[in-house]
């Protein structure tokens, strides 16, 4: 396996943008998300090495991270790619909060 791969950031944005509209149409544009707190690894060297577990971890917050992203929706000056490091979690739950598929009989309910 190669040690590092290119990713086109076209394919990622319009694969994104296709996942939140299933979700839009699925959840009327709001997830309630049921935790806050997560555990996430903050050290770039432990979180690559696949050699041992990573030996400390630091605990996240989504509502605040959630409230970095409406700081920098607010302000454009903010949007940049550090930014990743507070919607990488909120995507993670998100994942997990909202139903991956619905029957298209299902999707017509209700619209």
């Amino acid at each position: 396996m190669a040690s590092h791969s290119t990713i086109s950031i076209d394919v990622l944005r319009q694969t994104i943008n296709e996942i939140f509209d299933f979700i839009e149409k699925q959840q009327r544009g709001e997830v309630e998300l049921k935790h806050n707190y997560y555990w996430s690894i903050t050290d770039d060297d432990a979180l690559y090495a696949m050699g041992e577990p990573p030996k400390q971890l630091a605990v996240g917050s989504l509502v605040d991270d959630y409230e970095f992203v409406l700081s920098s929706f607010k302000n454009a000056d903010q949007q940049l790619p550090i930014m990743f490091m507070h919607i990488a979690p909120l995507l993670q739950a998100l994942w997990r909060a909202v139903p991956n598929y619905s029957s298209p009989g299902e999707s017509s309910k209700g619209t």
